[in-house]
């Protein structure tokens, strides 16, 4: 089992709504993130399929959570997800 916290349960991708400008997404010049994993939410920003509503999980998380999971587009993940610290990371104490 991976001894990585976000790697293992990926919590913040399970709970989160991800929310993140519209510029970001492969529809726009210079946006990187897959149209297929993220849909319109207002006139300026896009949201993570899977991570609005009640039961959230972004669409880009694979794996089964609190065994062991990874981000499906980890290099192309919007900045919402790129700007969240990581708690186990000492970098950020």
């Amino acid at each position: 089992m991976n001894s990585n916290p976000c790697q293992q349960y990926g919590a913040c991708c399970a709970a989160y709504k991800v929310l993140s400008p519209s510029s970001e997404t492969e529809a726009h010049a210079g946006g990187n993130v897959p149209n297929q994993f993220a849909v319109k939410f207002d006139k300026h920003r896009s949201i993570m399929q899977g991570t609005k509503g009640l039961n959230k999980r972004c669409a880009a998380l694979s794996g089964i959570a609190g065994q062991e999971v990874h981000c499906a587009i980890y290099e192309k993940r919007p900045s919402a997800c790129q700007l969240f610290k990581a708690s186990w990371d000492a970098r950020y104490h």
